[in-house]
């Protein structure tokens, strides 16, 4: 039996962990079988660039950021049905009877495409589908994406590093990070790091209350701004420079940006061990013969959520915004 890893999308933490995984469960559980990776994530279907993986190639890989496959985005894909048709027939002719992704939103919709492709063609195949995205924005009501964990942990890391040199000058700090349109990053990274303000993309921001924190601090403030809010961190700083001055208030403002800082550096325990499960879980359901599915886990130990591509695809299936009850938390403990 052959069967493909491949990992897209964005680079995260915990993809080399979900190799590891798939690799290692597959030649323990399945007799005779073949591992084989895909480079760069579905260019390698595309271009017809393989490799085989044997155990050393998967040693001691858990925790190392990144992906040892690639990954390249394709959003090409999307549109254009001559490039599936492609991916499909690589696929097939190649002899690839399972493909395991792990990725963001547009590799599970290529996944879904595959997949569809695939049956009405008459030669089913299982896609097996879960997400590794930062921004944790991929059917995040199943489960949560691996490399989110990791992200928060860099992301913590360095505020405090921040808060060092803010407290040290007594300054304001506004912080850039990442997140797309997602404010999960941001925002579970601020709780964590104790951050005086969390701006979300869609918030409609008091900044006169922002500026009355600010004047209530003794040495330092932290502001960190989501990558999808219409203002820039310049203009921010801007909109509070003058607010200050109006009440001839005297404070530093600076801004840094921890952009793709918090995408790299190792996995954390919880994004390692949740790869693990997950790549375990999703072996033993091809063993089964349960066919494409997206897995979803919060937690290690308790069973996946296994849902269709389809329903995974749903914008139902996906929180767009923070839950109102993880806000209420966060308020609490300013």
């Amino acid at each position: 039996m052959k069967i493909g890893i491949l990992t897209g999308g964005g680079d995260c933490p915990g993809m080399n962990a979900f190799i590891r995984s798939v690799a290692r469960s597959a030649w323990n559980l399945v007799p005779d079988v073949d591992v084989w990776g895909i480079h760069d994530g579905w260019r390698g279907l595309i271009e017809r660039s393989y490799q085989h993986l044997a155990p050393a190639h998967t040693a001691g890989i858990s925790k190392l950021g990144g992906t040892i496959l690639g990954t390249l985005r394709v959003p090409e894909l999307k549109n254009n049905a001559d490039l599936r048709a492609v991916v499909m027939h690589n696929f097939i002719e190649d002899g690839f009877e399972a493909l395991f992704v792990c990725g963001g939103n547009g590799s599970l919709r290529a996944s879904h495409d595959l997949d569809l492709m695939l049956r009405d063609a008459g030669r089913p195949r299982p896609i097996l589908f879960t997400s590794a995205s930062i921004d944790n924005d991929v059917a995040n009501v199943h489960g949560t994406a691996l490399g989110f964990y990791s992200a928060i942990h860099r992301s913590v890391e360095m505020m405090e590093w921040i808060r060092d040199t803010a407290s040290a000058h007594r300054r304001v700090y506004i912080i850039g990070s990442m997140g797309r349109n997602s404010a999960y990053l941001p925002f579970y990274a601020g709780i964590a790091s104790g951050a005086e303000f969390v701006i979300r993309p869609d918030e409609r921001v008091d900044f006169d209350a922002i500026v009355d924190m600010i004047e209530s601090r003794d040495r330092d403030t932290r502001i960190i701004v989501s990558e999808a809010y219409p203002k820039s961190l310049e203009e921010i700083r801007a909109i509070l420079e003058h607010a200050l001055e109006h009440r001839n208030s005297r404070h530093e403002i600076r801004t840094v940006d921890m952009g793709y800082f918090q995408r790299g550096g190792e996995a954390s325990v919880t994004d390692v061990l949740r790869a693990d499960w997950l790549g375990y879980q999703m072996v033993r359901s091809m063993i089964a013969g349960e066919g494409s599915a997206f897995f979803g886990a919060f937690n290690v130990g308790t069973p996946p959520n296994r849902v269709s591509l389809a329903e995974a695809l749903d914008p139902s299936a996906n929180y767009d915004d923070i839950p109102r009850e993880i806000i209420d938390m966060a308020l609490a403990m300013r």
